[in-house]
This record gives structure tokens, sequence and C-alpha cells, in this order.
């Protein structure tokens, strides 16, 4: 199961989406309750400019301080244990020190001819 971070942006399109519908829904009922096309025409304006702002914070609210209904998921992936530092090489060749060590015995000599 993948793990989501719910973004700021998420919540203001869930906001612009709710008030479409909401605000048709509120027309057409206004309208259908008063007979008044203009009636229904103003509300669904005053609804518009007022409501969305109202939900958002209400949203983020939600979001931010109210815990209910929240479960915790733990992460399927463990952990990667740290590895054990390796001795730090003072040659350039990058091998661990007992390494370099042998190398420091080794004689070479030049073929003659």
């Amino acid at each position: 199961m993948s793990q989501f971070k719910v973004s700021a942006k998420r919540h203001l399109l869930k906001t612009i989406s709710y008030r479409i519908i909401s605000t048709a829904v509120g027309f057409l009922v206004m309208w259908w309750a008063t007979g008044s096309i203009k009636f229904g025409a103003a509300f669904g304006v005053a609804e518009l400019l007022y409501k969305p702002i109202q939900y958002y914070i209400h949203e983020r609210i939600w979001y931010r301080f109210i815990k209910f209904g929240l479960v915790e998921v733990k992460p399927i992936r463990k952990i990667k244990s740290e590895k054990k530092p390796q001795k730090e090489s003072t040659l350039l060749t990058g091998l661990p020190e007992e390494t370099q060590q042998k190398i420091k015995r080794l004689t070479y000599t030049k073929k003659t001819d």
C-alpha cells in the first residue's frame, strides 16, 4: 500500500468541485422554491462567493487539528540498517588499512636484461 501526502492543492480542488455542484443545486432549489430565476441566480452568486472560503477553512481545520477517523499506516519497507563505517584510508588506493599495510610490505625489483 502506498503512502501519500495530502497537499493544500488537493483541498483547493475539492473546494472548487464541491462549490460548482453545490451552487447549481442551491440555484435550482431557490428557483424552484420562489419561482424567480433572478432570486435563484442571486442566491447562487452570493453562495458561490462566500462558501468556498468557508469550506476551505473548514477542510484545513479538520486536516490540521481533528484526528478523528485517521488510521496510522506503518511503512511496508524495512528501514535499512546502518552499515559499520570502514576504516579510513590513508593512501589513495581506497583500500582498508590492513590491506594497505600488506601492500607497503611488498618490494618490487626491476627486471634487468
